[in-house]
């Protein structure tokens, strides 16, 4: 796995629902078997993340269960039916908790929605990605935070900021979802799960400290 040793801890936490989990060479099998091109990410997921519970301490409505095949599609050789989107063939990989979307894995890894034209709306270039999101999230799950995902008028100033005066969080950055930390306060931007747009969401160990972070980026007009 390519991922660090906070996220590697974090696995180490969870449940795994073994009902969801096989070994790589019955796996591989039954992708040959389904006649499944470009295989190798679905591979890498379903044995290293399928069946895990992914969850944030004091935040139970963010739990997402990844699940790619079960043990009974496998074994009974049963069909799949994994779809194309654009450019891409996709499969769902699990549900999230309270998130009222379905969440796919391409066959380039991508982990990703689906937007208003059926096309993948990538939310992270890897799942590993996500896992490290997770992980942080965790790790400051006793944080306060602004409660609200803002728009953002004016991404060039916004990450001019961020980037001048905060320090990336590389491990959980990538192009779609960038992390960016200083003192007191951890800050991301993301995706929306619904469209190819960027919000911004801010936590820190003091909650006025999150608020007047906020209100200064709007009174900048850089979010609304």
């Amino acid at each position: 796995m390519n991922i660090s040793e906070r996220a590697l801890k974090y696995l180490k936490t969870l449940k795994r629902d073994s009902n969801f989990v096989s070994r790589e060479e019955e796996t591989k099998e039954y992708l040959s078997k389904q006649n499944i091109e470009r295989a190798d990410e679905f591979l890498k997921f379903q044995i290293q993340y399928s069946g895990y519970e992914l969850t944030i301490n004091n935040d139970s409505g963010n739990s997402f269960s990844a699940s790619l095949f079960s043990k009974n599609q496998i074994q009974g050789n049963l069909k799949l039916e994994i779809e194309k989107a654009g450019d891409r063939f996709i499969e769902i990989c699990g549900d999230h908790k309270t998130a009222q979307f379905t969440f796919y894995l391409t066959d380039k890894g991508e982990f990703c929605t689906l937007d208003d034209d059926d096309l993948p709306n990538i939310l992270h270039t890897s799942f590993d990605k996500l896992i490290e999101e997770y992980a942080l999230r965790n790790e400051i799950s006793d944080w306060a935070s602004n409660p609200y995902y803002h728009e953002i008028k004016n991404i060039d100033r916004l990450e001019s900021i961020m980037n001048a005066d905060f320090e990336i969080i590389e491990e959980c950055s990538d192009e779609y979802s960038t992390w960016w930390k200083k003192d007191n306060l951890i800050a991301v931007k993301g995706i929306w799960l619904d469209r190819p747009e960027f919000y911004f969401h801010i936590y820190g160990k003091n909650k006025g400290e999150c608020y007047d972070f906020i209100e200064g980026l709007k009174d900048d007009n850089i979010l609304k």
